[in-house]
């Protein structure tokens, strides 16, 4: 049973995970607004984007290094996501939460919502100097595991 080290109470189930993120990609797939973004981004792989989305979560949920995050894709998302689009997927993600998992575990995810598209917001709305920068240090905490720490 795992527990996230900064919510001791709340549960997550792999099967929750999973759940989650086969809502989050039917939803931002059938979206107007995010599907060519996505495309770009996604191509046709999109088993393998859920895949990646279930290994984000939990490593950012238990604080663990992830070392798979594609340093290519977070580039290429950092420069055709805009704050508007990362909103949006924000918004998606926590509303999917709140429809395949208990409230707290909800609230849990909504946070890394939030810091994520934080994060990633503050990237993409930077000049190119600057974000390349910025993005090698959310690629390293992003690796880390360490998206939720406040430090």
């Amino acid at each position: 049973m795992p527990c996230p080290v900064f919510a001791p109470s709340i549960y997550f189930d792999d099967s929750d995970l999973e759940a989650l993120a086969r809502e989050f990609s039917e939803r931002i797939r059938g979206d107007a607004a995010l599907r060519p973004v996505l495309d770009r981004l996604v191509g046709n792989r999109w088993e393998d984007a859920e895949l990646a989305i279930i290994e984000f979560l939990h490593a950012s949920l238990f604080m663990r290094c992830h070392s798979g995050i594609d340093e290519d894709w977070l580039t290429r998302a950092a420069y055709d996501l805009n704050v508007v689009t990362l909103d949006l997927l924000r918004d998606i993600l926590i509303d999917c939460a709140f429809v395949a998992l208990p409230l707290h575990s909800a609230a849990v995810i909504a946070e890394i919502s939030d810091a994520l598209a934080r994060f990633l917001g503050d990237v993409v709305s930077l000049e190119e100097s600057d974000r390349k920068r910025d993005l090698q240090y959310l690629l390293e905490r992003l690796r880390s595991g360490a998206l939720m720490n406040r430090i």
